[in-house]
């Protein structure tokens, strides 16, 4: 089924709204935690989220970004996938699908391994997926809004 500009603007709208949130360096994400240890013990860190990091998972399953039949695992070992996680320059060049790709993989392997997500806030990606994305969403003329806007400017013009 293909998507309509109307869900896809909805979709997007989901999750670049978080921007300004996660673009406040004073704000935080959540908060590890390092149980302290009994003797002969050893207790894993664990992270926890803020409501709004919480969310923003959330609102990512709620909204297609994390990709339910995708082989997460194995794309996150390609080279695109490194190199989308790894250089700010090449994310800023990302496909919406990557994008949900990555975002999949982050999320995902966040189950398996305690902090992939606070790594991906830590690092920047998180915000750097949301401004590519918030960017698709300005430059697109399937963006039903950006192609009103884009259609009244015309009409000022031509009258």
């Amino acid at each position: 089924m293909e998507e309509t500009p109307e869900r896809r603007s909805a979709r997007l709208a989901a999750i670049v709204r978080y921007i300004p949130t996660f673009a406040d360096p004073a704000v935080p994400v959540g908060m590890w935690h390092q149980p302290e240890s009994k003797p002969g013990c050893i207790e894993a860190a664990w992270f926890a989220m803020d409501e709004t990091a919480a969310r923003f998972v959330a609102d990512c399953y709620d909204h297609g970004w994390v990709v339910a039949e995708s082989d997460w695992a194995g794309w996150a070992q390609t080279e695109r996938a490194k190199a989308l996680r790894d250089d700010p320059a090449v994310l800023a060049s990302a496909t919406e699908q990557e994008l949900a790709q990555l975002l999949t993989v982050v999320i995902r392997q966040d189950r398996f391994c305690e902090g992939s997500v606070a790594g991906a806030f830590e690092s920047g990606m998180i915000l750097g997926v949301l401004r590519r994305l918030e960017q698709l969403t300005l430059t697109s003329w399937s963006n039903p809004v950006v192609f009103s806007n884009i259609i009244k400017r015309f009409r000022v013009l031509v009258n």
